[in-house]
């Protein structure tokens, strides 16, 4: 077997930022193999930062080693200066595990979290020596993905040789199944392609006429996480043991992707969170526990879970993370009772300015609930308030945008009275339409329009102490057309490749220029997709039963609109 990285030097290495990125070797790395049948790559588009965060990752890592006939390991998107000592030195680019080669790989397992990661996929096949189009393979690795932003798989349908569309965790171990039979037989690419297309959740581009049904793993609350999870050699995003205590959500905000996705609301019961933490935290030595889901106070026994938790600490400085909560009692109540939790800042989302648009979008708290959170929370050590809002919003008026200075107003006047003072933070952000969601019809506002109301809001804030940063208008309007496209997205994101894009979620790397060339060069115009569509309208996505009817995703769209005092067509 051919270690790549044995070809690079420790000098070349010394001028590489961050090195441990691209070397393995980490605790609780998965045990080389000596023949498995199937040798497979699981690929994060993104830094290796941010992958060995993602819990889908660790899932799959886990799930799949666990088995004596597979094999698993892993690559992440590398920095430009990686990038260019492989290409310098005519290198492909290697699982972190065995330094192989992706294109030797029988499969690559690709996770696609968010839609800014999708020229990194290109990035990655190309250093991979793998070709980019699906119908450009004759032989080497079948590329699946999954993951939210595959939900409408079709921006991204002629890169990929199958797409996975819901939970993953029984589907990965029968694509490996499917993979083993397929290479003890001979079987041609075309033919893998026919076999994966057997899969519940599976849909593959060269035979689309089958429809396809979003996969749900109902042993979810049975089932134990990782919990042998790899300890990364740099510091991830997030420096913790991370285990999910439930998935889903149950309270259906309208603009939410992942709220439907995750469908239903599955709880782990507390005695395996605690069984399972306590064995997570002494595999990895991390002192912090992280407890995962889209709203941890909307587990239904959380004041039993931390209690738990907190009498069957592994160390005297353990500590819980909480990293999403909501506005409301029992997120009072589980911060006036839990001491351990560790310290901070406070994050929450009001998303709108006024209680009416809260109400359009079912965001289910009130300015109530944001002022007694606030003041609730006054004498609490967090010294530190971040609050998310959206611009953009569908049935959106300029007084709701007013709607958000002066609810910050009311907040830092409360949090100049308590000790210690409160800083308050906010981050704005254009809404994005996204399928399979109530507002999969609405239209998005113009980059002239969203930087009108962000100027509006810092005109209102001129002079405060709050710190103010928003998201880039024209990635905003990208994101859109990237999650809403249809095939023709597909050349979008080629050309764009081509033109030099890739790390997007990156200021630092990302390139409107190129972006902006990439439409040129496809006639693609973007307001075709961020326009809003017609109820009778098909939509590119249509053809997937994502186990939530149209008709409700119809239905919600129309109170949203009657709420609001108007009329959707």
């Amino acid at each position: 077997m051919n270690n790549i990285i044995n070809q690079i030097s420790h000098w070349e290495l010394l001028d590489i930022e961050k090195p441990a990125r691209y070397l393995g070797g980490e605790a609780n790395q998965a045990k080389i193999k000596a023949n498995p049948k199937l040798r497979v790559c699981l690929v994060f588009p993104d830094l290796y930062e941010l992958g060995m965060s993602n819990q889908a990752i660790k899932i799959f890592y886990e799930s799949i080693n666990n088995r004596d006939d597979v094999m698993a390991e892993r690559c992440f998107a590398p920095w430009p200066d990686f990038e260019a000592l492989l290409r310098r030195k005519n290198l492909p680019l290697y699982s972190l595990e065995t330094g192989t080669a992706l294109n030797q790989f029988d499969a690559l397992y690709i996770t696609l979290p968010y839609e800014m990661t999708f020229t990194n996929v290109l990035y990655i096949l190309d250093l991979g020596g793998i070709p980019l189009l699906w119908k450009d393979r004759k032989d080497g690795p079948v590329i699946i993905a999954g993951g939210p932003s595959a939900a409408n798989p079709m921006p991204v349908s002629k890169f990929m040789d199958a797409i996975f569309i819901g939970d993953g965790e029984e589907s990965i171990l029968e694509m490996c199944d499917v993979l083993i039979s397929a290479k003890e037989a001979k079987s041609s690419i075309s033919e893998k392609r026919k076999a994966l297309s057997k899969i519940s959740g599976m849909w593959v581009p060269e035979f689309p006429a089958k429809s396809v049904t979003r996969r749900v793993f109902k042993g979810f609350s049975q089932s134990a996480p990782p919990l042998h999870p790899v300890v990364p050699n740099v510091q991830a995003t997030h420096n913790r043991a991370a285990i999910e205590i439930f998935r889903g959500c149950i309270r259906g905000c309208r603009f939410c992707n992942a709220g439907f996705y995750y469908r239903p609301k599955r709880e782990r019961p507390v005695e395996n969170i605690v069984k399972y933490s306590c064995e997570m935290l002494k595999n990895t030595g991390e002192e912090t526990l992280g407890l995962l889901s889209l709203s941890t106070s909307d587990y239904s026994n959380f004041e039993s879970l931390v209690k738990a938790l907190q009498a069957s600490k592994l160390y005297p400085e353990q500590t819980i993370s909480i990293p999403s909560l909501r506005m409301n009692d029992n997120t009072i109540k589980l911060l006036d009772e839990t001491p351990q939790i560790r310290k901070g800042g406070l994050t929450f989302a009001p998303e709108a300015g006024t209680q009416r648009l809260r109400d359009v979008i079912n965001k289910n708290i009130t300015e109530e609930d944001i002022i007694n959170v606030m003041k609730t929370t006054g004498d609490s050590e967090y010294r530190t308030v971040k609050l998310y809002f959206m611009m953009g919003l569908p049935f959106e008026k300029d007084e709701d945008i007013e709607g958000i200075v002066a609810l910050v107003k009311r907040l830092e006047e409360i949090g100049r009275s308590t000790k210690p003072k409160k800083q308050i933070s906010i981050s704005l952000s254009g809404f994005i339409p996204k399928p399979f969601t109530p507002f999969q019809w609405a239209g998005q506002n113009s980059i002239d329009e969203l930087k009108r109301k962000r100027v509006m809001v810092c005109k209102g804030l001129e002079g405060s102490s709050t710190k103010i940063s928003w998201r880039e208008e024209y990635l905003c309007l990208l994101e859109s057309v990237l999650a809403r496209g249809d095939e023709k997205i597909c050349d979008l994101i080629l050309a764009a490749y081509q033109n030099g894009c890739k790390l997007d979620g990156w200021f630092e790397h990302f390139s409107r220029e190129g972006w902006e060339k990439a439409f040129e060069q496809t006639g693609i115009k973007a307001e075709d997709y961020t326009r809003s569509h017609n109820i009778s309208e098909k939509l590119p996505w249509d053809f997937i039963d994502f186990l939530t009817p149209r008709a409700f995703f119809e239905k919600e769209y129309r109170r949203a609109a009657e709420i609001a005092g108007e009329e959707v067509e």
